[in-house]
């Protein structure tokens, strides 16, 4: 995947994620508490989470917000603050030419700025973007080191964004053992029915793993 793809993705994907601010889930990744517990014929048990409920643990009413997907768009927002406030740095041309077109240089839209309204995930994104793309405007050329710095940027809050959404399978070891010996892998966290296998004779566990 390439920055200009994985830019694009998380633009695109960030409505997603302040929807899901607000919808009150079930799932966790690992499920917690022992694989009986959690792991049935039809997949993860639906019992909400305490931590989507209040803090009493009665489940009266829902949190008003989830505080995972909360920290995890705070946290791909200062990820990508802090990408183009470097890449600023080094590509944004000071303003030049005579005083009209100094002035004219130094209010281009465009440009980026350090100070003041901190721009949202999503322009910031697009900013990125138009970096990568060499879009015009008072910049030079993307230098390798400072293109490597968006690649890794955008790729970690993507994968940040995709793993809030539950949109990337993930896969965890459990603690019982196959009758085999081998270790058994549980495959899961992406929203669909989660499985598990035994990673040395293939075995697969279709509903509930004893312990």
């Amino acid at each position: 995947m390439t920055a200009a793809h994985d830019l694009h993705a998380i633009i695109t994907t960030w409505p997603a994620l302040a929807d899901a601010l607000t919808t009150q889930t079930g799932d966790t990744w690992p499920p917690a508490g022992r694989i009986t517990t959690h792991i049935r014929d039809r997949g993860l048990d639906d019992t909400p989470q305490r931590g989507a409920r209040d803090g009493s643990g009665t489940g009266e009413s829902p949190a008003p917000c989830r505080i995972d997907i909360l920290d995890s768009m705070q946290a791909v927002h200062e990820q990508l603050l802090d990408c183009a406030d470097a890449v600023a740095e080094v590509v944004q041309l000071a303003p030049a030419g005579d005083e009209l077109a100094r002035l004219r240089s130094a209010h281009d839209p465009r440009r980026w700025r350090w100070s003041g309204h901190r721009p949202d995930p999503q322009y910031t994104a697009l900013w990125l973007f138009g970096r990568v793309q060499g879009a015009p405007g008072p910049f030079q050329p993307l230098p390798g080191r400072t293109r490597l710095l968006i690649d890794e940027t955008a790729q970690t809050a993507l994968s940040r964004i995709e793993r809030a959404l539950q949109l990337t399978r993930l896969t965890t070891a459990v603690d019982t053992p196959c009758a085999c010996g081998g270790r058994i892998l549980l495959h899961g966290g992406d929203g669909s029915l989660p499985h598990l296998i035994c990673s040395a004779c293939g075995r697969y566990f279709a509903g509930q793993l004893a312990a």
